[in-house]
């Protein structure tokens, strides 16, 4: 090598890096206007990701019933296995969707609306409950009260400030349309379940014309497969997971007679979907929830109860649903938590886990085949 070529391949580095820089500054200084533009991209494809998401989650029941139909004596039905099994499996869902609208959903909207009425009642009620207390209390040292009532006179002025015309009309729009995307989104589930073995061999041959080195083609597949493995063990896995602890919260909560047992079980099943933190987060809120709506020995009752099922549910039940750890360090869990949600919201902190991982998945296996292929 010349020096003049030498030169160059010295200055080739310093001149990706200057990219890099540049790139990286532009885009945390047009960060608002990427989040933006990215929310409104996954907005419009919502439909084809509630599908992907159903898809994952109705994968299991719909494998087994159509294994149990592709056994059938008659050639005719265990021909049409899947066919049958994903007929089935959508009027099983039909029927649940049903039945949770009109018996559990209007329920749920009146605890809601209940609640939102009469919080403000419970929350004086607990703060004359304390100002009553002796003035050397425990409780009286702690502030309590004036911290409570800080915080209901934020949450009243936040409420009454957001609940314009306007943005309740565009709060509606919004959840309507997003009624009507998850609805799109079973639709294209069934078909995803239905035709997925010509979906995996079209994207198998558009790997193959694009993508011509066999060595990267196989690299290629294998970041795939984790990635696969990745999101089925957390969709589908997580989910079930997430409904035995919506109907155990909600049964642990009626036996105790606490007041809105189905929109507090929800919150338990819905927090579920966020690793080590989401359980905790339920926890808390539930045992606030009831200790302004039933008092303070209900609240800890509760709180016992719930947190006794937590504990068997993380070292027993999930692992056994689960079979396959998601493999992510706690505290990458409430990064990822912290930034998803800082930037997209509630979405945010349930995908965020799930894009974590899979990303620490393909660096780690990026850096093994590379260690391989230097150390050949």
């Amino acid at each position: 090598m010349n020096k003049e070529s030498f030169e160059r391949t010295k200055w080739v580095p310093i001149f990706v890096l200057a990219v890099l820089v540049i790139v990286v500054y532009k885009t945390f200084d047009n960060f608002s206007q990427i989040t933006t533009t990215v929310s409104r991209f996954l907005w419009t494809i919502s439909p084809l990701l509630y599908g992907t998401l159903f898809a994952y989650f109705l994968f299991l029941p719909q494998q087994k019933v159509e294994r149990f139909f592709g056994r059938a004596r008659f050639r005719f039905i265990a021909r049409r296995s899947r066919g049958i099994s994903v007929l089935i499996i959508f009027l099983m869902l039909v029927l649940v969707i049903a039945f949770l609208i009109a018996v559990i959903f209007p329920i749920i909207v009146t605890s809601i609306l209940d609640l939102g009425v009469s919080l403000p009642l419970y929350v004086d009620g607990l703060l004359d409950y304390i100002n009553n207390l002796h003035v050397d209390s425990f409780w009286h040292s702690l502030n309590i009260a004036g911290n409570l009532e800080n915080i209901s006179n934020v949450f009243v002025s936040q409420f009454f400030e957001a609940s314009r015309l306007e943005q309740f009309a565009r709060g509606i729009m919004e959840f309507a349309g997003g009624i009507f995307y998850a609805i799109l989104g079973l639709v294209v589930s069934l078909y995803i379940l239905l035709e997925r073995d010509r979906i995996l061999g079209f994207f198998r041959q558009l790997r193959n014309v694009f993508i011509k080195n066999v060595k990267v083609r196989e690299r290629l597949s294998k970041y795939l497969q984790q990635v696969n493995q990745v999101l089925f063990t957390f969709i589908a896995s997580k989910g079930l997971d997430s409904i035995i602890n919506l109907v155990v919260v909600t049964s642990i909560l009626l036996i105790f007679n606490v007041q809105y047992a189905f929109l507090l079980g929800l919150i338990a099943g819905v927090f579920n979907f966020i690793p080590y933190l989401g359980s905790l987060i339920a926890v808390i809120l539930i045992s606030l929830i009831t200790l302004i709506t039933e008092g303070l020995g209900r609240a800890i009752q509760i709180a016992i109860v719930l947190f006794i099922f937590q504990q068997l549910d993380a070292n027993y039940i999930e692992p056994r649903i689960m079979r396959s750890s998601l493999k992510i360090s706690p505290i990458l869990v409430i990064l990822a938590v912290i930034v998803g949600g800082a930037y997209f919201g509630i979405i945010g902190m349930f995908l965020a886990v799930p894009i974590f991982t899979v990303i620490k998945q393909i660096l780690l296996e990026y850096m093994a085949l590379s260690e391989e292929d230097g150390g050949a």
